[in-house]
This record gives structure tokens, sequence and C-alpha cells, in this order.
């Protein structure tokens, strides 16, 4: 029986990318996602910098090419986050030894991380630290539940309200195309940690 990780607070800036007018929401998600069914709760992406919510953006559309990536606008948000209740599978080591297979945090396959999604929720878990399956070297922030997006340097006077700001609106960055791990592709970062786990034995 899988055991109940360790909780630990999260406190710092994130990116996210969007192709509407709101980097937050309080609705349940309309697509699925590696932590969550759609339609099934509230679930919020974010990553800890700024290339990796472009990353995710272009393996979502498969989008391949410089060409086809400039064709494609979005909105990049920069939001302040204060977590209490975070599990920490920032690593894959990480994960491994909180009993949860590294794997599955950058399988294409998101079953067993919408599984443990509704596992870490009834624990208490108000999100997830991971690693970003399409860019390896990044790391992502899920948080789970409806958040309030208020004005950057605003107030807080709620644990579900967000200070966040608009950066930019375009397309990724020139050269993060060929940096992208796409679907069907192997994450560099995995093989490079399950490569050190076999020189072990």
């Amino acid at each position: 029986m899988p055991r109940k990780p360790a909780f630990t607070p999260f406190t710092g800036t994130v990116y996210r990318v969007t192709t509407y007018d709101v980097p937050v929401w309080a609705s349940p998600n309309r697509r699925d996602g590696r932590w969550n069914v759609a339609y099934t709760g509230c679930t919020q992406y974010f990553c800890l910098d700024a290339e990796g919510p472009y990353a995710e953006m272009l393996r979502a559309e498969n989008l391949q090419t410089e060409q086809e990536a400039a064709t494609y606008s979005v909105v990049l948000w920069q939001l302040l986050v204060d977590e209490g209740a975070i599990v920490d599978y920032s690593s894959f080591e990480k994960a491994e030894a909180a009993g949860f297979p590294a794997d599955a945090l950058v399988d294409d396959d998101h079953a067993r991380c919408r599984a443990e999604a509704t596992r870490l929720q009834a624990l208490g878990a108000t999100g997830v630290l991971s690693p970003c399956a399409a860019l390896p070297g990044s790391v992502n922030l899920t948080i789970f539940g409806p958040r309030v997006p208020i004005a950057w340097g605003e107030r807080v006077t709620l644990a579900s309200m967000i200070p966040h700001q608009r950066l930019a609106r375009g397309s990724a960055p020139a050269g993060l195309v060929g940096r992208v791990r796409f679907y069907g592709t192997r994450h560099a970062g995995f093989e490079s940690f399950r490569s050190g786990q076999k020189k072990l034995f």
C-alpha cells in the first residue's frame, strides 16, 4: 500500500501560458491533464521557470517546427503562490523515495498520475511538484482546487487568492521547440536517472 508522503510548504514565483485572459480559474478543467480528469474538480498547472509553460504548450499542440510554433500566440503570466501542503516529487529520486514510480511522472499515459492526484487530495495535499514532461530540467507545480486571481501587489486575504501579472503575449521563444520532448519520445532527464540506477547494480 502506498505510504503517505510528506507535505512541504511552497512560496514562490511561478509561470503559466494560456490562450485566454485569466491565469487561474474556479471551474472544473475542460480537458484531461496529467493530474486531473476533465470536468472532475479544478486543477491549476504552473512551471517554476518561464520556458516550461511554452514547452508544455508546444507539446500539447504538437507544434514541432519553428514555423508551426511561431503561428501560435499565448499569454505568459507570472504568479505568486503560497501553499502549505505540497508533495515534493520534483525529482525522480524524490518520487521513488516516497514510493511513487519515477517513470509515471513523465509517462505519456497519465493514468497513474491521475490516480495519485486523487489519493494525495484525499490525504490533504494542496498540490504536487513534479518534473516537466515537456522540458527536461524544468519543474512543474500543480495545485488542486479553485483559485482566484488578484492583481500583482494586492494583499492576499484568502488562501484561494493568487497575485498575478501579465508579462507578454506571443509565440514560444525561438529555439525552444528543438529542446521540447514530444509525445512518443524519451525524456532525457528520466533516461539519465535510470542510467544512474543501473550503475548501482
